[in-house]
């Protein structure tokens, strides 16, 4: 003779939803805040994009070309400050760098707005472009950087500069 229980599935569940209020009332557990949580990854993420855009500063004023394409991904596009066409990939940005790097002068980009969600982060804010150190070849305008992370790098997947 077989016999079914029909009321199991019920008990279950009964006995998990008691469990669930248990344990987020259990001594020395503490919940944990949205806010605080959403607070500290947008803390971690900004250090992170702020050691990143330190690295790129310093390699751009040196003319190290390879320190900056380790900062770029594969498959990054970079729109160049005076307004040249966009280059797509890493060899196409090398080559831009390897042509114009040299005659660009100091660069200093200064960020006024960032966000970031799962593995991306924006950066928005402006730059300074002093060519051969001539202060009448200054150029300035909007930058707009995107950042994905893999693993556990971030790195730069686009960057615009818009001239004024």
């Amino acid at each position: 003779m077989r016999t079914t229980f029909r009321a199991a599935p019920a008990c279950v569940l009964a006995f998990l939803a008691a469990a669930l209020p248990a344990v987020a009332q259990a001594p020395g557990y503490q919940q944990l805040d949205n806010r605080q949580i959403f607070a500290e990854f947008h803390a971690e993420v900004l250090t992170s994009v702020n050691d990143l855009m330190a690295r790129w500063g310093d390699a751009w004023a040196e003319d190290r070309i390879d320190d900056l394409m380790d900062l770029y991904w594969e498959n990054a596009v970079l729109v160049p400050p005076q307004g040249a066409p966009p280059a797509r990939g890493q060899r196409a940005i090398r080559t831009w760098l390897e042509e114009n790097l040299g005659d660009m002068g100091g660069m200093e980009a200064f960020m006024l707005d960032f966000d970031a969600s799962g593995g991306m982060a924006t950066v928005f804010g402006n730059y300074l472009l002093q060519r051969d150190g001539n202060a009448a070849t200054l150029s300035t305008g909007p930058v707009v950087t995107v950042y994905l992370l893999r693993g556990r790098t971030w790195k730069i997947r686009s960057q615009m500069f818009t001239p004024n």
